[in-house]
């Protein structure tokens, strides 16, 4: 049975509406209950036994991601450093050589932050990826949504309607269900960037994109974990509140 082995941590942002504490730190290294975001999302990758890389990138202060990395003397992290702002998908390209390209690739936002229940949501994604996998569904990007009234601090309008089949749709203005920054990728979508250095990696759901706002080839799972919004000053508060209640997350 394929596993999972490589995993991608986009660490590279600075948040622009967390200022003025990022304006000291990257993102990633903002601390929730005394540990960095960064630390809880390497823990639950650390969880899955078969994944032996972790590419991580880093451009503001990128020194302090790298310091971080050190830190850690986990032989299975790369650090891939950036010059230039280039993007999610430009960070991907820029790592093209650190990336198996025929396997695929977990995907993880630097600043996300959730707290797991009784499954790991990394395996509930990559369960999924190999269930669409074995009915030969034609599918290069899964991503984790969840349902936007249940994802802590959020109140957009939401990314996708999560169909019944796995399917996603953006047609509506409000919708259903958000993506928190979890996702497997088929890395071989790469072969189809544009033909520059800075662009996000949405732009292989846009290019994907139809009239009646389904995507080719893009698919979604909702997770049953407590995902937090990490967005502003004040997330960063309401998260430690719910969180100070619990042992582990």
């Amino acid at each position: 049975m394929m596993n999972l082995t490589q995993a991608f941590i986009f660490a590279a942002g600075r948040g622009e509406r967390m200022r003025p504490v990022t304006d000291s730190i990257p993102k990633p290294l903002v601390k929730i209950l005394g540990k960095e975001i960064l630390t809880y999302s390497l823990a639950k990758i650390n969880q899955i036994d078969s994944i032996q890389k972790i590419i991580i990138n880093g451009f503001y202060l990128s020194n302090q991601i790298e310091e971080f990395i050190k830190n850690q003397k986990n032989p299975k992290i790369i650090f891939s450093p950036e010059v230039e702002k280039i993007e999610t998908g430009g960070a991907l390209v820029l790592a093209e050589d650190k990336i198996d390209l025929n396997k695929p690739l977990l995907i993880v936002n630097g600043d996300i932050l959730w707290r797991e229940k009784n499954i790991s949501q990394i395996n509930k994604l990559w369960q999924k990826w190999l269930k669409i996998s074995q009915n030969d569904q034609n599918c290069e990007i899964l991503l984790g949504l969840k349902l936007k009234n249940q994802y802590h601090g959020y109140d957009g309008n939401g990314d996708f309607d999560l169909l019944a089949d796995g399917k996603i749709n953006c047609q509506k203005k409000q919708k259903t269900h958000v993506y928190v920054g979890l996702a497997i990728i088929d890395p071989k979508i790469l072969q189809r960037r544009p033909n520059k250095n800075y662009f996000s990696l949405s732009y292989f759901f846009k290019e994907r994109l139809k009239d009646d706002g389904s995507i080719d080839n893009v698919r979604g799972v909702e997770l049953d974990a407590e995902f937090f919004h990490i967005g502003d000053v004040e997330a960063i508060k309401q998260s430690e509140e719910i969180l100070k209640g619990f042992c582990c997350y």
